[in-house]
């Protein structure tokens, strides 16, 4: 089990960005965070060095939301944690594809964005 805490201004960003259906999946993170105490390891998967959509995400995990395949996501970093070897920082939260020809951007650009900027 990871602990896992949210980059609080970036996830104010995100959820001004984000519709009702996005704003209740990001709620239904948390609870389950909390309820959990973290996530699960089998929840992670590591996010691609190196998108075909150009973004860099080395050393960055995500998971889906809702599990296990969820149009929502969230990226994470590795963080020192005073209890456990690692914690995780939530540091985007959005939706994971938009339809090809959309002008938003998916939770992994914004993420490459805040990690590369």
């Amino acid at each position: 089990m990871f602990p896992v805490a949210f980059d609080e201004l970036a996830m104010a960003e995100d959820c001004a960005r984000l519709g009702h259906a996005g704003i209740a999946a990001f709620a239904e993170l948390g609870r389950e965070i909390d309820r959990l105490g973290g996530l699960p390891r089998e929840r992670l998967l590591a996010c691609e060095a190196e998108g075909r959509d150009g973004t860099r995400l080395p050393g960055c995990v995500k998971t889906y939301v809702p599990w296990p395949a969820g149009r929502f996501g969230a990226v994470m970093v590795a963080v020192s944690h005073l209890e456990r070897p690692v914690g995780l920082r939530v540091i985007a939260f959005g939706v994971r594809h938009h339809p090809r020809g959309a002008q938003a951007l998916t939770v992994y650009q914004i993420a490459h964005l805040r990690l590369n900027a």
